[in-house]
């Protein structure tokens, strides 16, 4: 009985020490960074059992506004610069841990079934080409939608396109619209482009047609050391090789 008990307190004992042990990174990151950033993160905790990552995926702005709000985050990584230099001048990212992690592309895609024929030319009339709406970010404050506005508005294309514009709280809700039909054309990443069949790429955005698409990230201030190491990784080669596969690009540092 005695020896039951004292097996059975020494049990409790190292459940404990466990409890305590095990650290929480929790790692707020862009929507379109959603399945490499979980693909790593079970990378991760298989040589750091104890570390457990907890990731938040949404659009930038929102994410930004809940770390702001005094969300409990690690990590962010935002799709544009706008919303990490947002949290910086707040004093909630940390500017020696802040590295411009990422590059991406964007792109004009339709449903599977509804490809259209249209070539990126300032000479054609976008709106003329199709019928129905053209889903992307919300262009105020959602990254990839500002990105799509600078883009439209290269071409000459915005004032005839806004009126027909669906924005979408982050670039996955844009992607699933098209997917459906719901919308017969969408400017997305490329990187959102290459998870599914059920959308054609119809062209790529040339680089000079909108701002650099890069994907800062860095420490909060109340980042633990767990948050720090798991942000190194993700700057690793090994980890910049899993985000290649995804489609995105280590960027110019």
């Amino acid at each position: 009985m005695v020896n039951s008990l004292t097996a059975g307190l020494l049990l409790c004992a190292l459940f404990m020490i466990n409890a305590v042990a095990a650290a929480e990174v929790k790692i707020y990151a862009a929507a379109s960074l959603t399945d490499a950033i979980t693909e790593l993160a079970d990378t991760y905790r298989q040589t750091h059992p104890s570390t457990q990552i907890k990731p938040v995926f949404a659009g930038s702005s929102t994410l930004a506004k809940q770390i702001a709000n005094g969300a409990p985050a690690d990590v962010f990584i935002s799709a544009d610069k706008d919303w990490a230099d947002y949290l910086q001048t707040r004093s909630v990212l940390e500017p020696k841990s802040r590295v411009d992690l990422l590059e991406n592309e964007l792109v004009l895609i339709a449903p599977a079934t509804h490809p259209l024929p249209i070539t990126l030319d300032k000479n054609i009339n976008l709106a003329s080409r199709f019928k129905g709406k053209l889903c992307t970010g919300e262009p105020a404050s959602v990254p990839v939608g500002k990105y799509a506005k600078q883009a439209l508005g290269f071409y000459g294309w915005w004032d005839a396109i806004q009126t027909r514009l669906v924005g979408t709280e982050d670039v996955r809700s844009a992607l699933a619209f098209v997917e459906r039909g719901e919308c017969a054309l969408g400017i997305v990443y490329k990187t959102d482009a290459l998870l599914t069949k059920k959308v054609t790429v119809i062209a790529t955005f040339p680089a000079e047609s909108h701002l650099p698409i890069v994907y800062p990230g860095g420490l909060t201030k109340n980042a633990n050391p767990e948050a720090a190491a798991f942000w190194q990784f993700l700057q690793s080669k090994a980890a910049l090789q899993t985000f290649a596969r995804y489609g995105f690009k280590v960027a110019h540092q």
